[in-house]
């Protein structure tokens, strides 16, 4: 189809009042930066949007990395007419609104809008612990972006409020589930560090020194939760052991938890299976992906970067393990997964 044509078909149905279902278009990929102001004065946020545009011009590049496949997209273009639903990202421990990409441009050329703020304090490149500590203002960076692209005159008129889903990989997984209700317990948590306090989530929030401070428990045990959001993708999550397993059991949102079968990172046992079996049976849906890696939730290496790391971070080289073309296959079938959930979730129509 080409842009010409797609153009007047969707300004023809908005014209005619009809609603163009998002995901049966045929879009390309834009993506734009954002900037939000935060109800924590001392916290600023910024990160991507992608979303679907009409064009058939060729994508530029966004990002390019001598470790990571290089990011496209068609910057800063026009969005298409419609409106589209929306899913909250949220990236892991140092990383950023770059590491889900790869998913956010797959999605957007099914008609959805992805919103990936950077998490201030817990960045590649923000590692401040004073903000990290601050573990329950995740959940609400969220809630602050999606109120920023409701406002913002790039997107306002093209979001469903309605269709709001969130999905978080690693320490993004116990943010959207914060944002979907459940509640981190400082007591829970201890008790479960007390004979394995090297376990990465134990050393991280104890690095961080998160619930040390009797001033912040208040905050960082309150409900986070944004109603807004109505289904939640899980993706290899960590510190499960920190909710409050009844808060888990109230979750009545449909959670996709999707889990690293390799089990390089984390402990299925303890994280995503554990998740899995706290969440009411009825809207919870848990796949351990055979041979997937904690990093295959991110994106795809270059064939160099397994040994430019090694040379370079020793450790980090971890990230670049099948990297390449087995990633490829992760991501295919990981998409598949996320987009029936979107869809049985009402999130996205089924057709």
């Amino acid at each position: 189809m080409t842009h010409m044509f797609r153009q007047i078909t969707l300004a023809v149905g908005l014209s005619l009042g009809f609603s163009i279902p998002a995901d049966a278009a045929d879009f390309a990929p834009a993506v734009a930066e954002f900037d939000a102001a935060h109800p924590d004065d001392t916290r600023t946020l910024a990160g991507h949007v992608w979303y679907p545009t009409v064009t058939d011009d060729a994508e530029r590049l966004l990002r390019g990395s001598a470790v990571w496949r290089d990011i496209t997209g068609h910057i800063n273009a026009r969005i298409a007419p419609g409106v589209f639903p929306v899913v909250l990202i949220s990236h892991g421990m140092y990383g950023n609104s770059l590491n889900q990409a790869w998913l956010a441009k797959r999605l957007a050329a099914e008609g959805v809008i992805s919103i990936l703020p950077n998490h201030p304090g817990t960045t590649s490149f923000d590692r401040d612990p004073d903000q990290a500590l601050q573990l329950w203002l995740r959940a609400t960076d969220l809630s602050v972006s999606l109120n920023q692209a409701l406002t913002d005159p790039r997107f306002a008129d093209h979001i469903d409020p309605t269709r709001v889903a969130a999905a978080g990989h690693s320490l993004g997984g116990y943010t959207v589930m914060a944002a979907a209700g459940a509640r981190h317990d400082v007591a829970h948590f201890n008790a479960s560090c007390a004979d394995t306090p090297d376990r990465p989530d134990c050393a991280a929030l104890a690095m961080w020194k998160v619930g040390h401070d009797a001033a912040d428990l208040d905050a960082l045990q309150s409900n986070r939760s944004d109603r807004r959001i109505g289904a939640v993708i899980a993706l290899d999550l960590g510190a499960t052991q920190a909710f409050d397993p009844v808060s888990l059991d109230q979750i009545a949102l449909p959670v996709l938890v999707l889990g690293a079968g390799r089990q390089d990172m984390l402990d299925q046992s303890i994280e995503s299976r554990a998740l899995a079996a706290g969440l009411p049976a009825q809207s919870v849906t848990h796949v351990e992906l055979e041979d997937a890696g904690h990093f295959d939730f991110m994106g795809l290496c270059v064939p160099a970067g397994f040994d430019i790391l090694k040379r370079e971070e020793p450790g980090d080289e971890i990230v670049c393990v099948k990297g390449q073309d087995a990633r490829q296959v992760q991501h295919d079938r990981i998409f598949g997964l996320v987009m029936d959930h979107l869809r049985s979730a009402g999130i996205m129509s089924k057709t």
